[in-house]
């Protein structure tokens, strides 16, 4: 856990996943989502299409958990 700015997450080299702090503040069902969304990136780096196919495969609702934080997910202590 950190303050990662503006990112709810990220993936950084040694396969270390960071969250920023704020991610506990999130309901349950979205903090999930940033946690398996940082996890697919373990596997595919990038938000290519074979990223996606794969996060969607590990959870069939993400792109409505997507769109909560994306709408959201600023007012969640001014992230």
């Amino acid at each position: 856990m950190k303050d990662l700015g503006y990112r709810w997450g990220s993936c950084g080299k040694g396969n270390r996943v960071y969250f920023h702090w704020k991610t506990i503040l999130l309901p349950r069902h979205i903090a999930e989502y940033v946690v398996v969304h940082e996890l697919v990136h373990l596997h595919e780096p990038h938000h290519t299409p074979a990223f996606w196919c794969r996060l969607e495969r590990a959870m069939l609702d993400y792109e409505q958990r997507k769109g909560w934080l994306a709408r959201h997910g600023i007012e969640v202590e001014g992230v």
